[in-house]
C-alpha cells in the first residue's frame, strides 16, 4: 500500500493563467500606420491653419471679389481636405491604439485625443461648413454677415483643438485610466 502523500495544510488551487495580452501590430505594420497617422494629423493642423488665415483674410477684405473667393476656396479646403485628412488621422489613430502598448483608452492622452479628434471631425462639418456654405451665399450678394463669424470662431477652435491634440501626443501626460483597452 502507498504511503499517504504528506498535508501541507494549505488548500490546493487551480492554477492562474494569465490574461490573454491584446494581439500587437507586427513592427513594420505599426511604422507604417504611424507614418500614415502622422502625416494625415500634421496635414490636417496644417489645413485648419490655412483655413483660418483664409477667414482673417475674407473677414478683413472690403472687396467682395475677394471674400467671394477665400470663401468658396475655404469650401473646397473644408469638404476635400479637412474631413479626409481628419477620418484618416481618426481611423489609423484608433488603429494604433487597439494595436499597441498604449491602448485606445489605457491611457488618459490617448482617451483624450481620441475625444478632441472627434469633436474637430463633427463639430466643425456641423458648424463651420454650413456657415461657409452661407459665408459665400453672403459674399455672392456682396455683404459680410454673421457666418464669417461662425466661420472664424470655427477655424480659431480646429487650430486650437489640433493644436492641443499635438503637444498631447509629445509630452504624454497624466498616466493611465486603469481601463483594459
Amino acid at each position: 500500500m502507498p504511503a499517504p502523500a504528506p498535508a501541507t495544510g494549505a488548500p490546493t488551487r487551480p492554477a492562474r493563467t494569465a490574461p490573454p495580452q491584446p494581439r500587437r501590430l507586427p513592427r513594420n505594420a505599426r511604422r507604417l500606420l504611424l507614418t500614415i497617422h502622422v502625416v494625415t494629423s500634421v496635414g490636417w493642423l496644417g489645413v485648419a491653419y490655412a483655413l483660418l488665415v483664409m477667414a482673417l483674410t475674407a473677414q478683413s477684405s472690403g472687396d467682395a471679389a475677394t471674400r467671394l473667393a477665400t470663401y468658396s476656396l475655404m469650401l473646397s479646403f473644408d469638404t476635400a481636405a479637412m474631413l479626409p485628412l481628419g477620418l484618416a488621422a481618426l481611423v489609423t489613430g484608433v488603429i494604433l491604439g487597439l494595436g499597441t502598448h498604449w491602448g485606445l483608452l489605457r491611457h488618459w492622452w490617448v482617451a483624450v485625443k481620441l475625444v478632441l479628434n472627434i469633436a474637430v471631425l463633427v463639430v466643425p462639418m456641423l458648424t463651420r461648413h454650413p456657415a461657409l456654405v452661407d459665408a459665400v451665399d453672403a459674399a455672392r450678394a456682396g455683404t459680410l454677415t454673421e457666418p464669417a463669424m461662425q466661420v472664424m470662431d470655427g477655424s480659431i477652435a480646429s487650430v486650437i483643438v489640433l493644436t492641443t491634440a499635438t503637444v498631447l501626443s509629445v509630452y504624454k501626460p497624466w498616466g493611465k485610466t486603469g481601463a483594459p483597452l
